[in-house]
């Protein structure tokens, strides 16, 4: 029981208010990283004011958590933003449940999926416990209870339950009857009473919802032990005959398909031609398919390694030959579906897609590597640690290389190589392609049609990229204000290609025909 009940009840709800005050009716800018960093500074004072302190382990965690939030304030490419959110928020999940011992490196991926369960169930039960248990003790000495805080707090915690449910049903209520709408918002002088009603009723959701996310933390139900990784969670099952024969073939599947590979995707253009397939269209086919046999396979794996019964020597040896041979197919699957990768990418250019499938291959290679070793050396408990690492080593990749910047340099590079630059496709750009834009429309070796075009696609950008400062400043994001300020300051160099409206759309001139601006709006 907390020392201090009613500072979580006064953290949460003020984090849940400005949640509110951050995110209704704004954008996602600056305001997730200010609310995250909130959320930790008032999850580590509440430990401090109880006497508890967290992991150094839970500290190295939190660090990844502010980066990650930090990406929401740089970047502007979707998946970017999205991955670094979903990283945010799970990293929070898991900061939560290893707060105070540090566990987290130690967990298999059962225990990553429970611990993560366990918290968001906490979240939703821990208020209802505090306010079921949170009643003040007596004073030691036996003196009778002090008025103030042990009188009044029965009444706020009456409020707090009695206001969500007065919200909802007032809300139902002034929907159904329009007399009794008017009269409310009359008598309480409010003209948007439903919205109030409703934002109100979420705001006291996640106070509550923060208040046991805060309990579990740093007051757990029962102590954690720390688990052992290459400790069996489920019982074995499946004899080794079996799971044998399911990876035999499994990779007699793959050796076959690995020497046809050898024989045309390997092999050059010529080969390929044969087949009556170009270079392009051979590229263009299955390269998905092959990264989700990938992916399939290191499952398959998992999954047998986890029900088979390997009991004697020879068994055990059999499953670790059968499984590195399996991992080994895999990754000259992987090396296929990348060679095909970059023939579509220089048949076609890069676009998003494509540069996530490029930077995923990367990060799947190296941990099913790390499955290979951990195999060899009989560490597959650790397989989860190396599955967290890959993921996050994805996100950031993502986040520190720059998607759209990335995609107009090799889009460049290409028509610089001869190759048709596509404008519209550049158009679709967020405002993170902006300064790589400029570089190479300023560069004095690029040919005069690159040029136009990179002139062209900075003309539609100007006119989709909105400056932050005519924004809430919840929405401010440095790489948009950034690319804000360096379209305003050069355009006058890229005048002939001014932008104008045409049936409600932006339209660019260039070279007599008119090009649509399917630009990317960030709001």
């Amino acid at each position: 029981m907390p020392k201090k009940q009613k500072w979580f009840w006064l953290a949460a709800l003020i984090a849940a208010w400005l949640f509110d005050f951050l995110f209704w009716s704004k954008g996602s800018g600056v305001s997730f990283f200010i609310w995250i960093a909130i959320l930790l500074l008032a999850g580590y004072t509440l430990a401090w004011s109880e006497g508890k302190k967290p992991s150094a382990l839970s500290v190295l965690l939190t660090c990844f958590i502010l980066g990650f939030a930090a990406v929401i304030a740089l970047r502007n490419e979707p998946l970017t933003r999205a991955v670094s959110i979903l990283l945010t928020l799970n990293g929070m999940l898991l900061l939560t449940a290893t707060f105070l011992n540090g566990y987290w490196p130690w967990y298999r991926i059962k225990d990553y999926v429970v611990e993560l369960v366990r918290v968001i169930g906490a979240g939703f039960s821990g208020a209802i416990w505090l306010l079921a248990k949170g009643k003040t003790p007596p004073p030691v000495d036996g003196s009778p209870a002090k008025s103030g805080w042990s009188k009044a707090w029965p009444v706020i915690r009456g409020l707090l339950i009695a206001l969500p449910v007065v919200a909802v049903l007032g809300l139902l209520l002034a929907s159904a009857d329009q007399v009794f709408s008017d009269w409310i918002k009359r008598i309480l002088n409010i003209e948007k009473l439903p919205e109030y009603l409703f934002r109100l009723f979420y705001i006291l959701i996640i106070a509550g919802f923060l208040v046991g996310v805060y309990l579990k933390a740093i007051y757990p139900r029962k102590t954690a032990q720390k688990p052992e990784p290459n400790q069996a969670w489920l019982q074995p099952f499946l004899g080794w005959t079996e799971s044998g024969i399911v990876l035999g073939a499994v990779n007699l599947l793959f050796i076959i398909f690995v020497i046809i590979q050898v024989r045309y995707l390997f092999g050059g253009e010529a080969n390929i031609s044969e087949t009556g397939f170009t270079y392009a269209e051979y590229a263009r086919r299955g390269f998905s398919e092959l990264v989700a046999v990938a992916v399939l396979s290191l499952g398959l794996y998992l999954l047998l390694g986890t029900v088979t019964k390997t009991e004697s020597q020879g068994s055990k040896a059999g499953f670790t030959v059968l499984a590195v041979l399996l991992m080994v197919n895999v990754l000259v699957i992987l090396a296929s579906s990348f060679l095909r990768l970059m023939l579509y990418e220089n048949a076609y250019g890069f676009s998003r897609p494509r540069t996530y499938t490029h930077i995923f291959i990367y990060w799947l290679a190296g941990l099913i590597l790390a499955v290979v070793v951990l195999e060899l050396m009989k560490r597959r408990g650790r397989i989860a640690l190396a599955l967290l690492v890959a993921v996050v080593g994805f996100g950031a990749t993502m986040a520190i290389l720059n998607i759209d910047g990335f995609i107009v340099q090799r889009n460049v590079a290409r028509a610089e190589a001869g190759a048709e630059l596509d404008v519209v496709h550049l158009t679709t750009l967020s405002a993170d392609a902006v300064p790589q834009l400029l570089q190479k429309y300023q560069s004095p070796e690029l040919r005069k049609e690159v040029r136009e075009g990179l002139g062209a696609t900075l003309a539609c950008m100007e006119k989709a990229i909105k400056d932050p400062a005519d924004l809430p400043w919840q929405d401010y994001n440095f790489g948009q204000a950034r690319a804000a300020q360096m379209l305003r300051e050069n355009a006058d160099s890229w005048s002939q290609y001014k932008a104008y409206q045409a049936d409600r759309d932006w339209v660019v001139r260039l070279n007599g025909q008119e090009i649509y601006c399917a630009y990317f709006i960030m709001d």
